[in-house]
């Protein structure tokens, strides 16, 4: 019986297949119920690449072509109106079903219980909790990105959002949610068209890379309780994890067979090393901007955590 629809979206390249190949894997890895409870659902590009590592399961393709995928931006320029545009359609494929939307660079590191739960009513699933809006103008103007978020405060104080025929006001108080996962009822459904809304006037007043992440934020924060997914999969979202990560799956892919890739103890072993790997490299590109910037004391911080979790594996939360 189906338990809701997973649904990921990958497609231009072989390193975002690749990606999505490893989650895939990882998941099938951690779980302990059958995936089978889902129904996988894959829209890319692509999915022949996808049919030679992922043989073994039943997964649903949706084929995206280059018009496709034009036709998802709505002639707005935001490809992470993408992302928005499949779970539209998800919805409007499966109506009676949940479903849980999963950014292609991610990873299982932990049982994915929480995922064969169902959502209930009321409840929504993110990656997790960032920071609020006002901290987050902060930590963007740290690395030179400043003008997005002041683009998108400015944007949004003030101003009332009719969201399903009802007055919404945000500000910065209210806080983002990583979309690197997001799980959402068949109810929500109602909501896909304030999402695309929300989305497109975000981005076209403040031109930030995350605004389908704010459209999902806030209207989620105001309508659900949201329950963070982060214990049991990592998002390496940072350009610089991508090509470490990038290079480990396409090396473990082209070098180990099949029944390798199946085989439970050897992927959870993959992606504990995957998961130390990713946060170590994370920490020292941070380590590393504060000292370009010169705060000294912030850097000094990042070797310390960096020093435990290499050479203890312990971390240290910041």
């Amino acid at each position: 019986m189906i338990n809701k629809n997973l649904v990921f979206l990958s497609y231009g390249s072989s390193s975002e297949y690749f990606r999505a190949i490893y989650c895939v894997l990882s998941l099938s890895a951690w779980a302990e119920q059958k995936i089978e409870n889902f129904r996988l659902i894959i829209y890319t590009d692509q999915p022949g690449f996808f049919r030679t590592y992922l043989s073994g399961f039943t997964v649903i393709y949706v084929t995206l072509s280059p018009e496709m995928l034009m036709d998802m931006l709505a002639s707005t320029g935001f490809v992470h109106r993408r992302k928005v545009a499949v779970i539209d359609l998800t919805f409007k494929n499966y109506p009676d079903e949940d479903l849980v939307f999963i950014d292609s660079d991610t990873f299982f590191t932990n049982e994915p219980d929480l995922l064969f739960l169902p959502i209930q009513e009321g409840q929504s699933l993110m990656h997790k909790r960032e920071y609020k809006l006002n901290e987050g103008l902060e930590l963007f103007r740290s690395f030179g990105q400043g003008q997005y978020p002041e683009a998108f405060i400015n944007y949004i104080s003030g101003r009332e959002f009719l969201i399903r025929g009802r007055s919404m006001v945000f500000n910065g108080d209210d806080y983002s949610h990583n979309s690197g996962v997001v799980g959402l009822t068949k109810s929500f459904a109602s909501y896909m068209k304030d999402i695309f809304n929300l989305t497109d006037a975000f981005y076209a007043h403040s031109k930030w890379f995350v605004s389908e992440q704010m459209a999902f934020s806030l209207i989620l924060q105001r309508t659900t309780n949201i329950v963070s997914t982060e214990d049991i999969l990592l998002h390496y979202w940072g350009a610089h994890q991508k090509l470490v990560v990038d290079n480990v799956i396409s090396t473990l892919l082209s070098t180990h067979s099949e029944s390798e890739l199946r085989n439970k103890e050897f992927m959870r072993s993959s992606t504990v090393k995957m998961k130390h790997l990713v946060e170590c490299d994370l920490l020292e590109e941070q380590r590393n901007i504060a000292v370009h910037q010169r705060n000294f004391t912030y850097a000094a911080k990042k070797a310390i955590q960096l020093f435990f979790l290499k050479f203890f594996k312990i971390t240290i939360k910041r």
